[in-house]
């Protein structure tokens, strides 16, 4: 029993760093590599490794192969690598997926420095239905896993661990679609008045700049 309850506090501290820890890059600030799935099996790291180390799912979308997809990166930790990826397979993709678009809607309204009584209004109703949504043509593309070694803020060496990585892509012209569905709806339930219209299109306008640009 002792050991039974060992393993479920570990994928439970697995779990709540995947939460912590989703869409950032797979090596942090004072770690080292020590192993990844090309070294173990042979290979190149691919691109996308390269560029969600670099900067994250942003940086990946700059990749020519990926410039009309938006893409989503999610990780897994453990201290032995079955667990970590026991830990993505049991991964909700479409609440992570609605979780993360929500908060980079977040991120675009507040780029878009829009002070508006209805912008406010009808911009946390659309930031609610995105995270409310399910979204199709959404899927897993590539997986890649490090082993690490990390280190105490006083530069001792820690805990090794293994960090799988998940590529998620959406196209954006499907992810549009969608957007633009769920834009409609709020559109709807709400009588027609120029103040609506014109809330709309800064919204439009700012999810436009944020995932749509340059597609």
């Amino acid at each position: 029993m002792k050991k039974l309850a060992s393993v479920v506090i570990l994928l439970i501290v697995a779990a709540l760093c995947f939460n912590a820890c989703a869409g950032k890059a797979p090596l942090r600030k004072g770690e080292i590599l020590i192993e990844n799935k090309g070294t173990a099996f042979g290979g190149k790291t691919p691109k996308w490794v390269d560029a969600a180390i670099a900067g994250g799912a942003k940086d990946v979308e700059k990749i020519p192969d990926y410039k009309d997809f938006v893409i989503f990166i999610a990780q897994f930790e453990a201290q032995n690598l079955q667990s970590a990826q026991l830990l993505a397979e049991r991964m909700q993709a479409q609440t992570e997926l609605a979780s993360y678009l929500s908060t980079r809607v977040k991120g675009a309204f507040k780029a878009a420095n829009v002070d508006s009584k209805n912008f406010g209004v009808y911009g946390e109703q659309f930031i609610a239905s995105v995270a409310q949504a399910t979204y199709s043509g959404f899927g897993k593309d590539m997986d890649w896993w490090v082993k690490v070694q990390t280190y105490t803020p006083d530069n001792k060496p820690d805990k090794q661990i293994y960090r799988v990585i998940q590529l998620w892509t959406i196209s954006k012209d499907m992810l549009q679609k969608q957007f633009d569905m769920i834009l409609a709806g709020i559109a709807g339930s709400t009588p027609p008045a120029p103040e609506t219209k014109r809330a709309m299109d800064v919204i439009q306008n700012a999810v436009t700049k944020a995932f749509f640009s340059g597609k």
